[in-house]
């Protein structure tokens, strides 16, 4: 390729990749904005003058809340949702990869009736739309006296990755080759030794992929947690940061602020993961 040709591709690589990043650079500028700078026309996309009032409020501003309850801002209870999303997105994806990695590993290492139709149910599961499962999923937990609650947001979380979870897993552990189980085996290890010393250590890249996946769909979903959860200090980020729009008036700067704040893990999560994120997919098309 001439240098002419190799200009032209990074130039066109770099035009596509500022307009695909080009809504979180403005969110990471308005977010910066003094809140009459923000309105201002012609808008900047590089500030003025460099504040960060909104990350302080949305940081800080419980400190100065007594108690949940009337009068009290939305953006006094950012940190409760951030923990509140963090909590159900970790422990959703815990139970989702252990359910998912045991299942998988039955279905390539045993015989049972209905064993191969377990995978394909699995992601059929998946490809049905999520709204059509919430209202038995909320009618369960009223039976359960489990409304309201962020363990009923796990298990709804669960409900809605476990299965390409398992499917990921199928294809993945499907590639793991059975001859060195069997011949730690002969050597007189248990079947959990194997699982535990041989196996994992090999789907390490499956189950990173898998984990990313449901981290992702817990962090983002915002239909389970608008059904199942009523009370201002226990929303998930997605559904809290609603509050910041009334009928008269949205608070740009708190709603880009958070956004940023709600990129950030993932991002970082990313980062360091995607190194494992692409062999473990890419291993599960290949070998599945």
């Amino acid at each position: 390729m001439s240098r002419l040709a190799a200009a032209l591709v990074y130039a066109v690589l770099g035009a596509v990749t500022f307009v695909v990043c080009f809504p979180l650079l403005w969110a990471i500028s308005t977010s910066l904005k003094p809140k009459e700078e923000i309105f201002r026309w012609p808008p900047t996309l590089i500030p003025e003058r460099v504040t960060l009032e909104s990350y302080r409020e949305l940081l800080f501003g419980g400190a100065v809340a007594s108690a949940p309850g009337a009068g009290v801002p939305p953006s006094a209870f950012f940190v409760d949702w951030f923990v509140n999303s963090v909590i159900v997105s970790v422990g959703s994806t815990a139970i989702s990869i252990t359910v998912a990695t045991l299942a998988a590993y039955s279905l390539t290492r045993f015989r049972f009736r209905g064993q191969r139709a377990v995978p394909y149910v699995a992601i059929l599961g998946y490809m049905i739309p999520s709204v059509i499962f919430v209202f038995p999923m909320f009618l369960t937990m009223v039976a359960l006296d489990l409304p309201d609650t962020l363990l009923s947001l796990i298990l709804g979380y669960v409900c809605i990755t476990l299965p390409f979870c398992l499917w990921l897993m199928w294809a993945f552990f499907r590639g793991v080759p059975i001859e060195i189980e069997e011949a730690a085996l002969v050597d007189g290890a248990t079947r959990l030794q194997v699982f535990r010393q041989i196996v994992l250590p090999m789907a390490l890249p499956g189950i990173i992929a898998a984990s990313i996946f449901s981290l992702i769909v817990s962090w983002n979903d915002y239909l389970f947690g608008r059904v199942f959860m009523n009370s201002m200090d226990k929303l998930p980020l997605t559904v809290g940061v609603m509050h910041f729009f009334d009928g008269t008036h949205v608070d740009w700067g708190l709603m880009m602020a958070s956004s940023v704040l709600m990129t950030v893990p993932m991002a970082v999560l990313f980062g360091f993961m995607q190194r494992h994120l692409v062999a473990g997919f890419g291993a599960g098309a290949v070998k599945g």
